[in-house]
């Protein structure tokens, strides 16, 4: 009779011990959904105090795992895309003839660059034949229709002098005949209407920004010299013209490691030295060709402690500079789209004058020369790249403040 009475009283226990376990299943499920959702407008906060700065006081490292959450109710640039199979920054991109994206080279962590490529195809990101020569800070140009693609230089010995050729068809890469004729980094490359590319700037092997320029010919895979800007720089950008043959270079870092706002023009193997700067001085900023042959200059910083809202129309005719609406957001390290609607998008960026990595990109309207806001990407970044495909602008990898590089790919639809 007692046990019986035992057995009687255990039943309630265990209806109300199994009530609890269903009552803590459900509260943690609740907790793990709210976590994961709190994340998607996260942006990291720049460290201010624990950089490694280079022999250029103008660009620094940054390293921190700290996080910032955005109150934004933006839109969401999109779900994230396949990701990389490398996170990289600092690397290079390009739209091959075959519709591919190409990326090669770059910083996978603060210590350490690849000579590992990949390529975007319908079913994710691909490898592809790594490089010779590992490569940061360097350039990739397509060229030859885009079936072949120059990267060239970079910030580590066996990268300085050297450049090579990818060819898509193959998927093989392939020294050039001979080196460049001047070690650089944090140059420029810009593929002319005759099929040459134009080389220019950057940080020579001890860390100077140099004037030297030269020219890739393709059908000797070889370099000539052509003539010295009038004014040595890295970081800064080159634009071609809407004649195919004249390239506007603006702004960079000079060889006393200061911004600059000079520009100057680069016609038939010369250079000609504006005689109007740029409103800003600038470095680290974007430029892109609008439809009406303007350029448009925006943004930029000294990667430290100071980022731009400023953004300037350059008119070819007038040879000219004019302030346009400000950007809503400062950016450097950030790219331009120019879009087939005739906006351009701007996307990333580090903002150092706050710490953060913006997640609102904007569009410029070139008829209204004002910026407004657009959707948002999922994760911050700088140092990125940005390609435009037939139906979307594809946005990859980059730099968000913690050591190891983004490996995730975003969308943006057309």
């Amino acid at each position: 009779m007692c046990k019986d009475f035992l057995k009687i009283l255990k039943r309630p226990v265990c209806i109300i011990t199994i009530t609890i376990i269903v009552i803590l299943a459900i509260a943690i499920s609740l907790l793990v959904h709210f976590i994961h959702h709190s994340k998607k407008h996260e942006v990291t906060p720049i460290d201010t105090l624990n950089k490694t700065t280079t022999k250029n006081a103008a660009i620094t490292i940054s390293n921190d795992n700290n996080v910032q959450t955005s109150t934004s109710n933006q839109s969401v640039f999109s779900n994230f895309n396949t990701s990389l199979n490398t996170g990289r920054s600092n690397f290079g991109s390009v739209l091959l003839a075959n519709g591919q994206v190409l990326v090669a080279g770059g910083l996978i962590n603060s210590s350490f660059l690849t000579s590992g490529t990949e390529v975007y195809t319908s079913t994710g990101w691909q490898f592809a034949t790594p490089m010779k020569a590992a490569r940061n800070y360097h350039t990739v140009t397509a060229f030859a229709n885009n079936t072949k693609v120059l990267a060239a230089g970079g910030k580590i010995t066996s990268a300085y002098q050297t450049a090579e050729v990818y060819n898509s068809v193959n998927n093989t890469w392939t020294y050039t005949s001979i080196s460049m004729s001047n070690s650089r980094y944090a140059h420029t490359a810009t593929l002319l209407a005759n099929g040459q590319i134009l080389i220019a700037g950057g940080y020579n092997a001890s860390g100077i920004s140099i004037s030297a320029a030269e020219l890739y010919i393709p059908s000797s895979n070889s370099f000539i010299n052509t003539n010295n800007m009038n004014i040595a720089r890295s970081h800064f950008t080159s634009t071609l013209l809407s004649d195919g043959s004249t390239v506007l270079v603006t702004g960079g870092v000079n060889a006393s490691s200061y911004l600059i706002s000079t520009a100057e023009l680069y016609i038939n193997g010369s250079w000609t030295l504006l005689s109007t700067r740029m409103t800003t001085n600038r470095a680290n900023h974007a430029a892109v060709l609008l439809n009406d042959g303007t350029v448009l200059v925006a943004g930029g910083g000294d990667s430290t402690s100071n980022a731009y809202l400023a953004a300037e129309i350059y008119n070819p005719i007038t040879q000219n500079f004019t302030a346009v609406g400000q950007m809503q957001y400062r950016r450097g390290a950030f790219t331009l789209t120019l879009l087939p609607s005739g906006k351009v998008l701007a996307t990333g960026g580090a903002d150092w004058s706050s710490g953060t990595y913006p997640l609102v990109c904007e569009l410029y309207d070139p008829v209204t020369r004002t910026w407004s806001n657009t959707t948002m990407l999922s994760h911050g970044r700088s140092y990125h790249q940005s390609i435009l495909t037939n139906s979307f602008v594809l946005t990859m990898g980059g730099y968000d403040g913690n050591n190891t590089r983004i490996t995730t790919s975003e969308k943006y639809n057309l």
